[in-house]
């Protein structure tokens, strides 16, 4: 298959098959219309285009955006604020004799009873604010991790997702593939068919064989006519669902590959090698352990808010129309907050990431469980669509060189017209077991290959 890496099977006999249908395919088989599609190049295609990856790829880059904003609460918060407002009634403020002391040579300050008014009418205060987070820089980091962590289960729901398209493609590709082969073989036996027609008419008309044999080759030929016609609709239909899932015009034209040139290497993958492989690789596993992390760190955050919060603090005000506040204030100096009794609150915050991160590990062995029997099941399906795609292989080739022997002796008058039809009707047949036998065999691959959770899928 190219540069492209998959999960290896052993069965030669597959291989053998695919091989020995690729030396009895009509001379045309390479003619399809459209460029060639490599699997390869299908499933890159997919990666970059497919509708459904990009919103994946919406959600990773949504996760980038909240890290990037909750770094910047570990920086100085700059905040403005103003006020406007008009006096309702008059303020008075009263000072008694001597309210500031009394100083010698001057007396007593004030000297009388005085009081000081500010009239009614509008005034407002402009006041800014920077605070700089102390303390809070713990807390602030663990929320920076539960974003990663965020992040990171996004990340393994993308890879969940591309493995997923990826599968459909190659079953798509693998389809497409097995039908193309299908419609050559149909059209090859339409062919042999009108031609066996034409000869039959001829017999017919020396007396050789009877009108109702005749109307059966004719039958025959109007029936095989239609398997070509739902096959190539069929065929039509695959090639729009493999455009859909590329992410291109439904239009667009290709062909694929022969099955013959999709045959895997030989490299035998043991059942427990595969298991081992996709518990360290499939992303259900990895995001179970992210949900493990996040739940500890979860328990962290609770916790941390046993710690009070410290901030510096520079504020500046501005007074406008006040004839008795001054004008300006600035100040520097340290805000500090602590909840220290909240009933409990925190300690069950604290328990309840804990009971999450527990039921997490629990989670995790049972997908490593489950994953281990999927693996199972999908490594005996190849095995059993191998050992199928053999005998239809088989099948095949018997039933084309049974028929081809039988053609040859009714061209001779030495054989009855009813027998060719019978081997006509049963390469018909044996077409279709090995058409459905490849698409079987591949999609089967294409599964396990998921299953293992392949990173290059």
């Amino acid at each position: 298959m190219g540069g492209h890496s998959v999960i290896q099977v052993p069965w030669s006999a597959a291989t053998a098959a695919l091989v020995l249908v690729a030396t009895s395919l009509p001379a045309d088989a390479s003619e399809a219309t459209g460029p060639l599609l490599r699997l390869e190049e299908a499933i890159s295609i997919a990666a970059q285009q497919n509708h459904g990856l990009a919103s994946s790829e919406l959600e990773l880059e949504r996760q980038d955006e909240r890290s990037a904003a909750v770094v910047t609460r570990r920086f100085p918060a700059f905040k403005f604020d103003a006020i406007g407002n008009r006096l309702l009634k008059s303020m008075d403020f009263p000072f008694n004799a001597g309210s500031f002391g009394s100083y010698p040579g001057i007396g007593p300050v004030p000297a009388t009873d005085t009081s000081v008014s500010v009239p009614t009418g509008f005034s407002g205060t402009v006041t800014a604010t920077i605070a700089q987070p102390i303390i809070q820089q713990y807390r602030i980091g663990l929320n920076l991790e539960a974003v990663r962590l965020d992040h990171a289960m996004a990340q393994e729901d993308l890879r969940k997702d591309r493995q997923r398209v990826a599968a459909e493609v190659k079953t798509s590709y693998y389809r497409v593939s097995a039908i193309e082969v299908g419609v050559l073989a149909l059209r090859d036996l339409v062919k042999a068919i009108e031609d066996l027609d034409g000869l039959t008419g001829r017999y017919l008309a020396e007396g050789k064989v009877l009108r109702s044999e005749a109307l059966e080759v004719k039958a025959r030929l109007a029936r095989e006519r239609h398997s070509l016609s739902s096959s190539e609709s069929e065929l039509a239909t695959k090639h729009e669902q493999l455009n859909q899932l590329l992410g291109r015009d439904l239009r667009t034209p290709f062909r694929v590959s022969e099955p013959s040139e999709l045959v895997a290497r030989t490299a035998v993958i043991p059942l427990e090698d595969a298991r081992q492989r996709a518990v360290q690789s499939r992303p259900e596993i990895r995001k179970v352990g992210l949900q493990i992390e996040q739940a500890e760190n979860a328990r962290r955050i609770a916790n941390s808010h046993w710690i009070p919060d410290l901030t510096l603090l520079g504020t500046y005000a501005r007074n406008f129309n006040y004839q008795v506040l001054p004008k300006e204030v600035l100040t520097v100096g340290l805000w500090l907050s602590w909840e220290p009794w909240d009933w409990g609150r925190r300690g069950h915050e604290a328990h309840e990431q804990k009971l999450a991160a527990d039921k997490a590990r629990q989670a995790k062995q049972e997908s490593e469980e489950q994953i281990a029997v999927d693996v199972g099941q999908r490594w005996r399906a190849v095995k059993d669509a191998a050992t199928r795609l053999e005998a239809a292989g088989l099948s095949q080739e018997a039933a084309k060189a049974y028929l081809d022997d039988l053609r040859n002796k009714y061209r001779e008058d030495a054989t009855l017209l009813q027998n060719v039809l019978e081997a006509e009707a049963r390469l018909s047949a044996a077409r279709h077991d090995f058409t459905d036998a490849v698409a079987s065999y591949w999609s089967a691959t294409a599964e396990l290959e998921r299953t293992i959770g392949n990173e290059n899928s």
